[in-house]
């Protein structure tokens, strides 16, 4: 979002606000509507995925005119998130078959759709040929192969992206880093003439429209996209002269990187998280400023330069809402137990993702309290702090008590989330906690774990009005695919 818009807090004038001490979202009551339509409940706002959207792709085509969109769609595939991103002029990127799917289902066209990933079926490469679409950013020489035998099957051309690796080694959480040999991703430089010599031999098959990188997610520094279009214009140069042809359009992924720490008590309480990787913010005006030119100077200003964020489109644009159903004292310290969990946010046990909490109903009491915040599930592991870092921790200075002058620095390296959370004083049972900021992959990695029912996922209207998008589990649901 636009820094500018801030106000030095978690709120955001004309989106997030508190009223009357209730959360509010587009002028909308969350608290009156989580009281209507239940917890756990996921809520959308239109406007906020259209603005952001507007913005990234102004920003980037005010530089380069010839840009295009491909939003991740592995960030949220609503389908109505999809349509209304559609509809902001934007295209597609997928990442499985049944992305693909989603993706025409919502209107994209072909042409619009790009499609990565590393173990990409015949059976998902056939349907990428029918019609081919924009662009198959093919992960490996064994793909590439399979491509070859599966377009000569359909009896299509492919057209064919090749991803690069460009060598960069991205300052973000060790799952989240694709750039680099050290990852599963991508062709390596011993790997590109063997992919030439397919090519050369399948020219009815395969067309080389492009090729593709991307360096991981949630990276801030504009200096590395710098960095990764550097290391990719270096081998376009060598792959256009060995094939002796022009590549059409260049690829260098998203992962731009937005803030989840917006006030001082947050960041306070995050001095655990992962070196400052939740208050990273990557603007697309700096990372266009950071890449354009180096494309432009290699390749001329008819290129198409291609895009894929996730994250950074839909990341903001949504609010989880829990219930209170427990309080407990535990050595010295008040816990809180909500009705969601890694069920509905598991990034926070996947990855240790830091998702900022307020109490939606109480933002307007003065005094705040620091609580440990767990979810509902049957595991420890089931908190909104880190369980196993924080036994790594204890466990290594049990063992070398002499460690302990360096606490600090191991909890900085061991710990990756906050140990308490700050909430207003009187939260208890039956309060709303509102996680921010969690629009990006909570919609699609939503599970049915212990038996707990999916959450509602809604969206508000551009016109302030509400809907879901995707309705509640029933309990018969849970069963819809069991054989009895």
């Amino acid at each position: 979002m636009n820094p500018a818009a801030r106000t030095g807090g978690w709120q955001r004038p004309g989106f997030l606000q508190a009223r009357g001490g209730r959360l509010t979202m587009d002028g909308l009551d969350l608290v009156g509507l989580a009281e209507e339509r239940g917890t756990p409940l996921l809520v959308y706002s239109e406007a906020r995925l259209r603005s952001v959207a507007r913005r990234m792709l102004g920003a980037f085509r005010q530089r380069h005119a010839h840009t295009t969109l491909c939003f991740a769609s592995k960030a949220c595939s609503a389908p109505r998130v999809l349509g209304l991103l559609r509809d902001e002029g934007l295209a597609l990127e997928v990442n499985s078959g049944g992305e693909l799917f989603k993706g025409l289902t919502a209107g994209f066209a072909p042409e619009q759709i790009v499609f990565n990933g590393v173990a990409k079926s015949r059976e998902e490469l056939a349907a990428a040929l029918a019609p081919p679409i924009k662009a198959i950013n093919v992960d490996g020489l064994d793909e590439l192969a399979r491509l070859v035998e599966t377009a000569e099957r359909c009896g299509r051309r492919a057209n064919v992206a090749l991803r690069l690796v460009p060598g960069v080694e991205s300052a973000t959480s060790a799952g989240n880093r694709t750039g680099s040999e050290a990852t599963k991703f991508g062709l390596a430089a011993h790997e590109l003439p063997e992919a030439l010599a397919i090519l050369r031999r399948a020219p009815e098959q395969l067309a080389l429209v492009g090729v593709h990188a991307h360096i991981g997610s949630q990276i801030g520094d504009p200096a590395l996209f710098r960095q990764s279009a550097r290391s990719v214009m270096r081998l376009v140069s060598e792959l256009q002269a060995d094939l002796g042809q022009a590549v059409q359009h260049v690829n260098l992924g998203g992962g731009f990187a937005i803030p989840y720490v917006h006030e001082a008590a947050g960041a306070a309480q995050a001095s655990a998280e992962q070196g400052g990787l939740f208050r990273e913010e990557a603007r697309p005006e700096a990372i266009a400023d950071a890449v354009v030119p180096e494309i432009r100077a290699a390749l001329g200003q008819q290129v198409e330069l291609l895009f894929e964020p996730g994250r950074s489109l839909v990341g903001e644009a949504a609010v989880l809402l829990s219930r209170v159903e427990a309080g407990k004292r535990r050595d010295g310290r008040d816990w809180l137990v909500v009705d969601a969990g890694y069920n509905v946010l598991i990034e926070s046990l996947a990855y240790k993702w830091y998702y900022q909490a307020l109490t939606a109903n109480r933002l307007d009491e003065a005094e705040s309290a620091d609580f440990r915040l767990v979810g509902p599930l049957c595991d420890s592991g089931d908190a909104f702090h880190d369980v196993e870092g924080e036994a790594l921790l204890d466990g290594l200075l049990a063992r070398e008590p002499a460690l302990e002058g360096q606490r600090t620095l191991l909890e900085s390296a061991l710990v990756r989330l906050p140990r308490l959370r700050r909430l207003a004083a009187g939260t208890g049972v039956g309060d709303l906690v509102a996680f921010l900021d969690v629009g990006a992959y909570a919609y699609d990695q939503l599970t049915a774990n212990n038996g707990r029912p999916r959450p509602e996922v809604g969206l508000i209207a551009a016109d302030g009005g509400y809907a879901p998008m995707r309705r509640r589990d029933s309990l018969p649901d849970l069963l819809a695919n069991e054989l009895l």
